[in-house]
């Protein structure tokens, strides 16, 4: 089997490249040919391939790449870029963190029509987000980079396209997992809630809204608006049940609360979302479940 020049066998993105090489699908020619870039870039400048290095060559070339041309490529990029932010030491990376979130908006920005690009995007800023976990002060240093795209990524949780809020929600949970403990979570929780709170709180306000204008001129507008926000809190409560059990506790609280309102509405389908989303609180995650695991075997 053909290698990737420079790399060392085992290596992750080494890996990477042997999985896509034996692929026909068009996803893994692009991810090749990324790599193969990649490893030409490095070797010309005589760099020693290794992931921290594979993470700064694909951020640079993401830069520069043209995602509403080349959504695929630029999806190739990020899914390179995601496996170097697996395997890099943490530390490269924070000290990269302020230019890192500025290209992932910016690229971020010109895949907003890209799905396939779009969740590539979602996925490397949750793990940059999760990179916090292992700073010294991050809720302080660290965070006012990440703030924006973090709340970008939360928005998106109730995207319309399913493979994108599903990426979103899986991407906020992680992240917010790994900066528990750290000076991040509070941030990092309250930008979620702040998200998660005004989409739970408008299908009552659309419903009201709706009542007061039964028979009137623009009802039929206001019910347009009630039905889009009852969809949203909908994909919302699927995102909570990954993610409302990773919330500090008033940030939890606060979006608790909201969600427990979309019961007054008595919808059968909101209802039993809400319910499910709910019992996520009671759900022992992260750190806690591990204690929990240990003592149900004590």
């Amino acid at each position: 089997m053909a290698e990737l020049e420079g790399f060392e066998i085992g290596d992750p993105v080494a890996e990477l490249y042997e999985r896509n090489l034996t692929s026909s699908s068009a996803e893994s020619k692009h991810v090749t040919a990324v790599l193969e870039a990649v490893a030409d870039i490095l070797r010309q400048e005589g760099i020693k391939p290794s992931p921290t290095a594979v993470f700064a060559a694909s951020l640079s070339s993401l830069e520069r790449a043209n995602t509403e041309a080349s959504p695929e490529t630029s999806a190739a990029m990020l899914t390179v870029l995601g496996v170097a932010l697996e395997h890099a030491p943490t530390g490269p990376v924070l000290s990269r963190i302020p230019h890192a979130m500025q290209v992932l908006l910016a690229t971020g920005r010109a895949a907003q029509e890209k799905p396939v690009a779009l969740r590539g995007v979602v996925r490397c800023i949750g793990q940059l987000v999760a990179a916090l976990r292992d700073a010294q002060d991050p809720g302080t240093n660290e965070w006012p980079h990440c703030a924006k795209a973090f709340g970008a990524i939360s928005n998106l949780c109730v995207d319309s396209r399913p493979k994108v809020r599903k990426q979103a929600a899986a991407s906020v949970a992680e992240a917010l997992r790994a900066v528990r403990g750290t000076s991040a979570a509070g941030p990092a929780s309250r930008a979620f809630a702040n998200v998660a709170v005004s989409i739970a709180r408008a299908p009552v306000k659309a419903a009201r809204e709706l009542t007061s204008m039964h028979g009137a001129s623009g009802a039929k507008a206001a019910e347009q608006r009630a039905q889009a926000a009852a969809q949203e809190s909908l994909h919302l409560l699927v995102a909570l049940k990954l993610i409302l059990g990773e919330l500090d506790g008033s940030a939890a609280g606060e979006v608790a609360g909201a969600v427990t309102g979309l019961l007054d509405l008595a919808e059968p389908l909101l209802t039993q979302h809400t319910c499910d989303a709910l019992v996520a609180l009671f759900q022992p995650t992260g750190a806690s479940a591990t204690a929990a695991a240990a003592a149900a075997a004590a």
